[in-house]
């Protein structure tokens, strides 16, 4: 990121709050502590900020940030144009954007993406371009939780995120409630007999915690016994690819561990195993059951998998409407949607081979 585009993060960062810290700052900028104080150093020099243990304030004689522009009732019919940050390839946002689209249809050329590639530091990047080009709202799908979009000076909520903390208070957000659908999965899997229920996610991103959050929190409740909780991008050597090493590694951890059931996140890697000849190593569901997290490909398999599906249309409708009334009433208390995932029972789930 450039000198002048990190210079006006950290000023737009600082009218929002009064002060900025080092340490927070090395976080959203995804840049070094050095760079962090050269910058501070700068603007202070500038007279634009006063430097403090830790961080820098603005300086006493500075302006107040501009308060939000009041709508006018002229344009309370007119939809305004709207920013989404999104993820880069992940084709379960592109159902979620179709609900976006869904109600900013008209006129054409409401709705202005920005694609992130996960890159720290990128996403408030991204987001205050959005800003630049003309959102007057922004949806935010960020790599993850955030503590800056109250400086992007626009109505912000967040999209299958979430925050927490003080931030929780003044963030709104919409999300499909994955702690609920893996608990579907997990109920569904117990009612069938299933007590040794493994669990695989491809890796740490905030789907994918909040899937094993509700995961563990279902075993829990059912007093079911510890079992494997399996990482791709840290337990199996090679993965993202889906060979016979990843396979037959896989497979050992679940007879290790007398697995009968497995929940997956996400359903293009249980469609990858059955591709791969996961069902030559466990016959699917006699031998263990299969619930994906996702149902993008579920259908679309032998055996057909049961799946947990989120609300991914509802989801973009829910927070453009959700945004759409923060810019008419933008004092509106922060607003939390949590939208409840089905569960769709196929082919790959059956009575436990124990029961």
């Amino acid at each position: 990121m450039l000198a002048a585009r990190r210079h006006a993060l950290i000023l737009r960062l600082a009218r929002e709050r009064g002060s900025v810290q080092v340490a927070e700052l090395v976080g959203i900028l995804g840049v070094s502590d050095v760079t962090v104080r050269r910058d501070l150093d700068q603007l202070a020099k500038a007279g634009q900020l006063d430097k403090v243990h830790g961080g820098a304030v603005l300086p006493a004689s500075a302006e107040p940030a501009a308060p939000a522009r009041p709508q006018d009732p002229a344009e309370e019919t007119d939809l305004p144009v709207v920013g989404a940050l999104i993820p880069k390839s992940s084709y379960y946002f592109n159902r979620v954007v179709d609900g976006m689209r869904r109600v900013l249809r008209e006129p054409e050329g409401r709705l202005l993406v920005a694609v992130s590639d996960y890159q720290s530091g990128q996403d408030l990047s991204l987001a205050m371009g959005l800003v630049d080009s003309g959102a007057r709202a922004v949806l935010l799908a960020p790599t993850d939780e955030v503590e800056w979009a109250g400086a992007l000076g626009v109505p912000t909520v967040l999209v299958e995120r979430r925050s927490y903390g003080p931030a929780a208070a003044t963030t709104s957000w919409v999300r499909t409630d994955h702690e609920t659908g893996a608990g579907l999965a997990v109920r569904h899997l117990h009612e069938l007999g299933h007590r040794r229920i493994a669990m695989f996610a491809r890796g740490e991103t905030p789907t994918s915690r909040s899937v094993l959050s509700g995961f563990e929190q279902a075993a829990a409740a059912l007093s079911l016994p510890e079992m494997p909780r399996i990482i791709g991008s840290t337990d199996l050597d090679g993965w993202p690819k889906w060979g016979p090493e990843q396979i037959d590694a896989l497979a050992e951890r679940l007879r290790d561990s007398e697995a009968t059931a497995l929940l997956v996140h996400s359903d293009e890697d249980a469609l990858a195993l059955l591709q791969n000849g996961f069902a030559t190593r466990f016959a699917v569901p006699r031998e263990i059951s299969i619930v994906a997290y996702d149902d993008e490909f579920s259908a679309l398999t032998r055996p057909a998998l049961t799946a947990v599906s989120p609300p991914k249309e509802s989801v973009g409708e829910l927070a453009v409407r959700t945004l759409l009334d923060l810019v008419r009433d933008p004092s509106a208390p922060a607003r939390h949607v949590d939208v409840s995932p089905r569960l769709i029972v196929r082919e790959s789930t059956g009575v436990a081979r124990s029961a």
